[in-house]
C-alpha cells in the first residue's frame, strides 16, 4: 500500500497514522509505503520525523524526488544520500527503510509503445552503479523496466545474487559513503557475519563530460579491516584475492562502480 503525499501538513501527520491504523487492524502483512518525507523540511533529511514514520507503522518511504529516466535524476539521488547518510542511517532497520525510488536498470524511453524500445535510460556501468549504491544504502530494489523487454546484461544486474545478498543482509543496518562529494567515492555496508560490502563509485568531475576510466584505492583501516582481507568481486562473481592494507579497483569506468564484498581472512578461517 503506497500513500503519496497529495496534502497539507495536517493531512500528513491524521492522515498516515489511521491508515497505519487500519492496516495493522486488517490482520494482513502488507508493506506500507509512505510518501510523507518527500514533501516538507524542504529535503533536509536531519530535519525529518522519522521516529514518528515508524511510529504510524511506515515500512518504508519515499525521501526526495522521483526518479527520472536519465543518468542527471539518477546521480542527484546518488549524491542526496551521500550528503545524508549519516542522518538517515539510525533509521533504517529491518521493517523501515529509506526509498531512493525505483530502480532504472532495463528501462527504456523513447519508444512509440510506451517504452518497449527506445533509448535505454541509463549506460550499462550507470545500472551496476545504481544497483550497487542501492544495495549499500538498503533502499527496497522495485524494478521499473518492462520485463517483457529486457537485455541480457540489464537482467544479470537485476539477478546477481551477491548484490542481492548484500542488499537483503539480516542485520539491516544501512551504508553510508565515507568520502565526500569528491570524483572518486568510497561507500561501505556492515554486514550480519562480519562481511563488509564497498562500492567504489567513480563520479567523474562536475562538468558531466565523459572521462577515462580511473583506478580507485581503497585503504581497509578506514572500515576498521585489518590483518589479511578477502576481496570478492560482485559484477565478476569471484575472489580476486587476498590483500594487506590496502585494494585497488583498476580501470572504474566513468560513472560506473566496483562491487566488493570484503572477508577477514581469520574470520572465514573459523566458521
Amino acid at each position: 500500500m503506497k500513500v503519496d503525499g497529495c496534502g497539507n501538513a495536517s493531512y500528513y501527520d491524521e492522515g498516515y497514522r489511521k491508515m497505519g491504523e487500519a492496516l495493522e487492524r486488517s490482520g494482513r502483512q502488507i508493506e506500507y509505503s509512505c510518501s510523507w518525507p518527500a514533501y516538507i523540511n524542504g529535503g533536509n533529511e536531519s530535519l525529518q520525523p522519522f521516529p514518528t514514520f515508524i511510529e504510524y507503522g511506515c515500512n518504508l518511504w519515499r525521501n526526495w524526488h522521483d526518479i527520472q529516466c536519465n543518468w542527471e535524476s539518477l546521480s542527484s539521488i546518488i549524491d542526496h544520500w551521500g550528503q545524508y547518510g549519516k542522518a538517515l542511517q539510525p533509521f533504517a532497520g529491518p521493517g523501515h527503510w529509506h526509498d531512493m525510488d525505483m530502480l532504472l536498470i532495463g528501462s527504456v524511453s523513447g519508444g512509440e509503445d510506451g517504452g518497449v524500445t527506445g533509448q535505454r535510460c541509463v549506460s550499462p556501468e550507470e545500472e551496476q552503479t545504481q544497483m550497487a549504491i542501492w544495495c549499500i544504502s538498503a533502499s527496497p530494489l522495485i524494478m521499473g523496466n518492462d520485463l517483457r523487454n529486457i537485455s541480457e546484461a540489464s537482467k544479470a544486474i537485476l539477478l546477481n545474487g551477491d548484490a542481492i545478498a548484500v542488499s537483503q543482509d539480516p542485520l539491516g543496518q544501512m551504508g553510508i559513503r565515507l568520502t565526500p562529494d569528491t570524483p572518486q567515492q568510497v561507500w561501505s555496508r556492515a554486514l550480519a557475519n562480519g562481511d563488509v560490502a564497498v562500492a567504489l563509485y567513480n563520479k567523474g568531475g562536475a562538468s558531466g563530460e565523459r572521462q577515462d576510466a580511473v583506478d580507485i584505492k581503497l585503504d581497509f583501516a578506514t572500515l576498521d579491516l585489518y590483518g589479511t582481507i578477502e576481496v570478492y568481486d560482485i559484477w565478476e562473481s569471484k575472489v580476486v584475492g587476498r590483500f594487506n592494507g590496502t585494494y585497488t579497483a583498476n580501470a572504474v569506468p566513468h560513472h560506473g562502480t566496483a562491487f566488493l564484498r570484503l572477508s577477514k581472512v581469520e574470520a572465514k578461517a573459523r566458521e
